[in-house]
């Protein structure tokens, strides 16, 4: 990956960290603190510099002073977070980042099949409960939603690297599934994280019902898409749909 391109993609995972807190406090009918969305920000940036700056086998070639920028802006992303958000739970995703990217003597969550992705997922819904700090039955529904689009975005992820991870003898999950098993697997399990939390809309335990089904659609058009190794605008789609959801509910409050 380019410098360019990793910038851009740094900058996208951290706005679209920032963004699912809003959208859980959106959905809990309340209005994320700004502290807290910036500390969102700051701590998901963190995560992704540090896995990229210490976990580079296959860029080797880049230059060993971007990777120290990187270990640096994660320090100070780090500090910031904590200042705005002084929780030591906060710890927690910290600490499941660098088993995930460094490891304990050898040994690391990112290996095995399907392990990487739970872990990423669990991190990400990890930090939402963290910052919303409440724990109920809606908290509980969002957090299996947001852990559930979080897996199937890194498998889809895993889906370009396919011929690579095989050549090196590394399992993932689109490595062991034809492309129409992993596209209905994700499907089922996006279907399912979806009709979860619709089904809590219908109780009148979450809102955001028009962002849900956005979703729902949107999911499944980029299932499809990028399960079938295509490659357009997938940080966009992938990464950047809540910065597309964030456009959708501008436009909406613009309009109405």
């Amino acid at each position: 990956m380019r410098i360019r391109d990793l910038i851009l993609s740094i900058i996208i995972v951290s706005l679209s960290g920032a963004l699912k807190l809003q959208f859980a406090y959106d959905f809990l009918g309340d209005r994320v603190p700004l502290s807290k969305f910036i500390a969102a920000a700051l701590i998901a940036c963190a995560a992704y510099a540090f896995d990229r700056g210490v976990d580079n086998k296959e860029d080797e070639a880049r230059e060993s002073i971007f990777k120290k920028l990187l270990l640096g802006s994660v320090i100070l992303c780090t500090i910031a977070s904590f200042v705005l958000y002084p929780n030591p739970a906060l710890l927690i995703p910290f600490l499941i980042a660098y088993m995930y990217t460094k490891g304990l003597k050898g040994h690391r969550l990112k290996g095995g099949m399907g392990v990487k992705n739970v872990v990423v997922a669990l991190t990400w819904s990890l930090g939402i409960i963290i910052f919303l700090g409440i724990y109920s039955l809606p908290v509980l529904l969002l957090c299996v939603f947001f852990f559930c689009k979080s897996f199937v975005n890194t498998v889809i992820y895993d889906v370009r690297d396919i011929e690579q991870d095989r050549t090196a003898g590394i399992t993932t999950i689109p490595t062991v599934m034809t492309v129409s098993q992993l596209t209905i697997f994700l499907l089922l399990l996006s279907l399912a994280a979806h009709i979860t939390v619709l089904g809590a809309y219908s109780y009148g335990l979450i809102g955001g019902v028009d962002v849900i089904l956005l979703s729902t659609v949107h999911s499944t058009f980029y299932i499809f898409l990028y399960c079938n190794r295509c490659e357009i605008l997938r940080n966009m789609l992938v990464d950047g749909e809540w910065i597309l959801y964030t456009g959708y509910t501008l436009l909406r409050d613009f309009v109405l």
